[in-house]
Protein backbone atom coordinates (compact mmCIF):
# COMPACT_ATOMS: atom_id res chain seq x y z
CA UNK A 1 0.00 0.00 0.00
CA UNK A 2 1.38 3.40 -1.01
CA UNK A 3 0.63 5.09 2.31
CA UNK A 4 2.46 2.39 4.24
CA UNK A 5 5.54 2.73 2.04
CA UNK A 6 5.47 6.51 2.45
CA UNK A 7 5.07 6.11 6.21
CA UNK A 8 8.19 3.95 6.39
CA UNK A 9 10.14 6.42 4.28
CA UNK A 10 9.22 9.41 6.44
CA UNK A 11 9.81 7.46 9.62
CA UNK A 12 13.39 6.90 8.48
CA UNK A 13 13.93 10.47 7.28
CA UNK A 14 11.82 12.44 9.76
CA UNK A 15 14.54 14.71 11.12
CA UNK A 16 16.04 15.45 7.73
CA UNK A 17 12.68 16.37 6.20
CA UNK A 18 11.73 18.51 9.19
CA UNK A 19 14.97 20.48 8.86
CA UNK A 20 13.85 21.76 5.45
CA UNK A 21 11.58 24.20 7.25
CA UNK A 22 14.57 25.90 8.90
CA UNK A 23 14.50 28.52 6.14
CA UNK A 24 15.03 31.40 8.54
CA UNK A 25 18.40 30.03 9.57
CA UNK A 26 21.44 31.99 8.54
CA UNK A 27 24.11 30.86 6.14
CA UNK A 28 24.16 28.64 3.11
CA UNK A 29 21.57 26.13 4.35
CA UNK A 30 18.89 28.76 4.91
CA UNK A 31 19.62 30.45 1.59
CA UNK A 32 19.44 27.16 -0.34
CA UNK A 33 16.16 26.22 1.29
CA UNK A 34 14.60 29.59 0.46
CA UNK A 35 15.75 29.33 -3.15
CA UNK A 36 15.32 25.64 -3.98
CA UNK A 37 12.19 25.03 -1.91
CA UNK A 38 10.30 28.27 -2.40
CA UNK A 39 6.98 26.44 -2.91
CA UNK A 40 7.18 24.90 0.56
CA UNK A 41 7.24 28.31 2.16
CA UNK A 42 4.61 29.77 -0.16
CA UNK A 43 2.23 26.99 0.89
CA UNK A 44 2.96 27.71 4.55
CA UNK A 45 1.99 31.38 4.21
CA UNK A 46 -1.09 30.63 2.09
CA UNK A 47 -2.37 28.00 4.52
CA UNK A 48 -2.48 30.45 7.40
CA UNK A 49 -3.81 33.26 5.25
CA UNK A 50 -6.84 31.15 4.37
CA UNK A 51 -7.41 29.47 7.73
CA UNK A 52 -8.58 32.56 9.51
CA UNK A 53 -9.82 33.59 12.02
CA UNK A 54 -8.15 31.06 14.31
CA UNK A 55 -8.98 32.31 17.79
CA UNK A 56 -11.00 29.61 19.53
CA UNK A 57 -11.23 27.41 16.41
CA UNK A 58 -10.50 23.70 15.97
CA UNK A 59 -8.08 22.47 13.29
CA UNK A 60 -7.41 19.04 11.80
CA UNK A 61 -3.95 18.54 10.29
CA UNK A 62 -3.89 15.37 8.17
CA UNK A 63 -0.36 14.20 7.47
CA UNK A 64 0.89 16.55 10.17
CA UNK A 65 4.53 15.51 9.91
CA UNK A 66 6.70 16.98 12.64
CA UNK A 67 4.00 19.42 13.73
CA UNK A 68 5.25 22.62 12.11
CA UNK A 69 1.76 23.61 10.99
CA UNK A 70 -0.10 22.20 13.98
CA UNK A 71 2.00 24.04 16.54
CA UNK A 72 1.79 27.24 14.51
CA UNK A 73 -2.00 26.95 14.44
CA UNK A 74 -2.04 26.69 18.23
CA UNK A 75 0.44 29.55 18.59
CA UNK A 76 -1.86 31.73 16.49
CA UNK A 77 -4.82 31.07 18.74
CA UNK A 78 -6.49 27.80 17.73
CA UNK A 79 -8.24 26.23 20.72
CA UNK A 80 -7.54 22.66 19.61
CA UNK A 81 -5.35 21.14 16.92
CA UNK A 82 -5.42 17.44 16.10
CA UNK A 83 -2.62 16.09 13.94
CA UNK A 84 -2.48 12.62 12.43
CA UNK A 85 0.42 10.98 10.59
CA UNK A 86 1.40 7.46 9.54
CA UNK A 87 5.09 7.98 10.42
CA UNK A 88 5.61 7.41 14.14
CA UNK A 89 8.92 9.31 14.18
CA UNK A 90 7.14 12.35 12.78
CA UNK A 91 4.45 12.14 15.46
CA UNK A 92 7.12 11.97 18.16
CA UNK A 93 8.81 15.09 16.77
CA UNK A 94 5.44 16.85 16.69
CA UNK A 95 4.74 16.05 20.33
CA UNK A 96 8.16 17.30 21.35
CA UNK A 97 7.70 20.50 19.33
CA UNK A 98 4.33 21.21 20.95
CA UNK A 99 5.77 20.52 24.41
CA UNK A 100 8.77 22.77 23.84
CA UNK A 101 6.42 25.57 22.78
CA UNK A 102 4.20 25.06 25.83
CA UNK A 103 1.28 24.21 23.54
CA UNK A 104 0.87 20.50 24.21
CA UNK A 105 -2.38 21.24 26.05
CA UNK A 106 -3.94 22.41 22.80
CA UNK A 107 -2.22 19.99 20.39
CA UNK A 108 -2.96 16.30 20.13
CA UNK A 109 -1.10 13.98 17.78
CA UNK A 110 -2.17 10.55 16.61
CA UNK A 111 -0.07 7.91 14.89
CA UNK A 112 -2.32 6.57 12.15
CA UNK A 113 -4.64 7.75 9.41
CA UNK A 114 -7.73 9.94 9.32
CA UNK A 115 -9.83 6.77 9.72
CA UNK A 116 -8.29 6.22 13.15
CA UNK A 117 -9.92 9.39 14.48
CA UNK A 118 -13.19 7.57 14.93
CA UNK A 119 -16.31 9.60 15.68
CA UNK A 120 -15.33 13.24 16.20
CA UNK A 121 -17.14 16.55 15.85
CA UNK A 122 -16.31 18.45 12.66
CA UNK A 123 -13.40 20.85 12.78
CA UNK A 124 -13.45 24.46 11.62
CA UNK A 125 -10.49 23.92 9.31
CA UNK A 126 -8.83 20.84 7.84
CA UNK A 127 -5.46 20.90 6.09
CA UNK A 128 -3.40 18.34 4.21
CA UNK A 129 -0.04 19.83 3.31
CA UNK A 130 2.33 17.60 1.37
CA UNK A 131 0.10 14.57 1.92
CA UNK A 132 -1.65 13.86 -1.38
CA UNK A 133 1.79 13.35 -2.94
CA UNK A 134 1.72 9.86 -1.40
CA UNK A 135 -1.96 8.86 -1.63
CA UNK A 136 -2.71 6.37 -4.36
CA UNK A 137 -6.51 6.76 -4.15
CA UNK A 138 -7.12 10.35 -2.97
CA UNK A 139 -10.89 10.62 -3.42
CA UNK A 140 -11.93 8.80 -0.24
CA UNK A 141 -9.54 10.90 1.86
CA UNK A 142 -10.77 14.13 0.31
CA UNK A 143 -14.38 13.17 0.98
CA UNK A 144 -13.56 12.43 4.61
CA UNK A 145 -11.83 15.78 4.98
CA UNK A 146 -14.93 17.50 3.61
CA UNK A 147 -17.08 15.66 6.14
CA UNK A 148 -14.80 16.69 8.99
CA UNK A 149 -14.55 20.41 8.17
CA UNK A 150 -17.10 23.18 8.51
CA UNK A 151 -15.34 26.19 7.03
CA UNK A 152 -12.30 25.61 4.83
CA UNK A 153 -10.04 22.83 3.58
CA UNK A 154 -6.53 23.67 2.37
CA UNK A 155 -4.57 20.98 0.57
CA UNK A 156 -1.54 20.76 -1.69
CA UNK A 157 -0.92 18.58 -4.73
CA UNK A 158 2.39 18.21 -6.60
CA UNK A 159 2.12 19.55 -10.15
CA UNK A 160 2.37 16.99 -12.94
CA UNK A 161 3.93 18.93 -15.81
CA UNK A 162 7.12 20.32 -14.28
CA UNK A 163 10.78 19.66 -14.95
CA UNK A 164 11.33 18.39 -11.41
CA UNK A 165 8.43 15.92 -11.37
CA UNK A 166 10.12 13.00 -13.19
CA UNK A 167 13.34 13.53 -11.23
CA UNK A 168 11.46 13.44 -7.94
CA UNK A 169 9.48 10.41 -8.99
CA UNK A 170 12.63 8.47 -9.86
CA UNK A 171 14.48 9.57 -6.72
CA UNK A 172 11.66 8.49 -4.41
CA UNK A 173 11.00 5.27 -6.31
CA UNK A 174 14.63 4.26 -5.76
CA UNK A 175 14.03 4.82 -2.04
CA UNK A 176 10.87 2.74 -2.03
CA UNK A 177 8.44 5.64 -1.77
CA UNK A 178 5.74 6.14 -4.44
CA UNK A 179 4.68 9.66 -5.38
CA UNK A 180 1.73 10.94 -7.43
CA UNK A 181 1.28 14.10 -9.48
CA UNK A 182 -1.77 16.13 -10.47
CA UNK A 183 -2.88 18.44 -13.24
CA UNK A 184 -5.35 21.27 -12.69
CA UNK A 185 -8.06 19.17 -14.35
CA UNK A 186 -7.28 16.27 -11.98
CA UNK A 187 -7.81 18.61 -9.04
CA UNK A 188 -11.08 20.00 -10.42
CA UNK A 189 -12.41 16.47 -10.92
CA UNK A 190 -11.39 15.31 -7.44
CA UNK A 191 -12.96 18.22 -5.58
CA UNK A 192 -16.15 17.93 -7.61
CA UNK A 193 -16.45 14.20 -6.99
CA UNK A 194 -15.68 14.70 -3.29
CA UNK A 195 -18.72 16.97 -3.03
CA UNK A 196 -17.15 20.33 -2.22
CA UNK A 197 -19.31 23.38 -2.83
CA UNK A 198 -16.41 25.15 -4.57
CA UNK A 199 -12.64 25.23 -4.75
CA UNK A 200 -9.91 27.50 -6.07
CA UNK A 201 -6.26 26.98 -6.87
CA UNK A 202 -4.45 29.69 -4.95
CA UNK A 203 -1.00 28.98 -6.35
CA UNK A 204 0.61 26.80 -9.00
CA UNK A 205 4.33 26.17 -9.24
CA UNK A 206 5.98 22.88 -8.39
CA UNK A 207 2.85 22.34 -6.33
CA UNK A 208 -0.79 23.41 -6.46
CA UNK A 209 -2.20 24.98 -3.29
CA UNK A 210 -5.98 24.53 -3.14
CA UNK A 211 -8.59 26.17 -0.93
CA UNK A 212 -12.01 24.51 -0.82
CA UNK A 213 -15.32 25.22 0.88
CA UNK A 214 -17.08 22.06 2.12
CA UNK A 215 -20.66 23.27 1.67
Amino acid sequence: MAEELAGRYFHRHARHFDSIYDWRSAGLKGWLNRWLRKDMFVRFELTFAHCSPLEGRRVLDVGCGAGRYAVEFAARGAAEVVGVDVASAMVELARKRAGAAGLDGRCRFLHGTIDDLGEVDPFDYAVAIGLFDYIEEPLALLRRMRELSRRVVVATFPARWTLRAPIRKLRLRLKGCPVYFYSRSDIARLFSQAGFARHEILYSGQIHVVRAVPQ
